[in-house]
């Protein structure tokens, strides 16, 4: 992954870090925030990636703070499934 890449990427956790909790983001604004196409965002819903949206006018929409609920949701089990493992992985081992 080139630096400028990487650069752009953290910008946008940045930039979603920083809108005010209650901010409304249509699913085109998350499209535009994770350079991605509006398809991308449907589908990162669909695999549990991103919460589900609700309709406001006929558009998915989300707060910021409900994305970064559902962000911290799946960090906190991604690390309660690794220590999981380490510790099966510790038992087999010794």
């Amino acid at each position: 992954m080139s630096d400028e890449k990487e650069s752009q990427d953290f910008e946008i956790v940045k930039e979603l870090g920083e809108l005010p909790a209650s901010s409304v983001v249509t699913e085109e604004a998350l499209a535009k925030l994770f350079n991605r196409h509006p398809v991308s965002i449907k589908r990162a819903v669909e695999r549990g990636e991103l919460p589900p949206a609700v309709r406001l006018f006929g558009k998915p929409i989300w707060t910021t703070q409900i994305i970064r609920d559902h962000l911290s949701k799946r960090l906190v089990q991604a690390q309660k499934e690794a220590e999981s493992l380490e510790r099966k992985i510790s038992q087999y081992s010794t």
